[in-house]
């Protein structure tokens, strides 16, 4: 998300040749899309495990952002449409990030129990927020010294590399939040 919220908005330019306050009102109405998300997660837990809803937000991310690999820039002579990165955003931002993080967070919380949780959620909030601030870093650096393709393959692949770590651990998250 970190990455995005840094380059988005120039990637839209330079690859859709959307205009900002176009390309801001798609990732709204996908942040939109995403309140309704985290309002379904009640009914998507009766269906779904915390394991199972985190895989499938990652996937949905990282199936997101690799769309995005392929596409040549406007500069290039381009001409991709406007439906590709709505498609891209709707499904990181609107689907996958939401329910994912969200499917995370319970998880945490079904592992830690009845002990207090507070300085725990304040650590795991913290690496959030160092996410936040490392990865924006990363990815402009990449961008800038090779390109956004670049950027899209790296994330591609921390989320695919996060992804195989949760279905090993599964097991053992399983046993532990029960």
């Amino acid at each position: 998300i970190g990455s995005f919220e840094t380059l988005g908005i120039s990637f839209a330019q330079s690859h859709f040749n959307l205009e900002p306050e176009t390309a801001g009102m798609i990732v709204s109405a996908n942040g939109m899309i995403g309140v309704i998300a985290l309002l379904s997660m009640g009914q998507l837990g009766k269906y779904f495990t915390d394991i199972q809803m985190i895989v499938g937000g990652m996937t949905v991310c990282a199936v997101g952002i690799i769309s995005f690999s392929a596409l040549q820039s406007v500069e290039d002579g381009a001409d991709n449409a406007t439906w590709k990165y709505f498609l891209g955003i709707f499904m990181i931002y609107g689907v996958g990030y939401p329910i994912g993080h969200t499917a995370v967070i319970g998880l945490f919380s079904k592992i830690v129990g009845r002990r207090a949780q507070g300085t725990l959620q304040g650590w795991f909030a913290s690496a959030g927020s160092l996410a936040r601030i490392l990865f924006p870093i990363m990815s402009g650096y990449i961008a800038q010294f090779d390109d956004i393709t670049t950027v899209f393959k790296v994330l591609f692949g921390i989320l695919a590399l996060s992804n195989f770590f949760v279905a090993v651990s599964s097991p053992t998250l399983t046993a532990l939040s029960t």
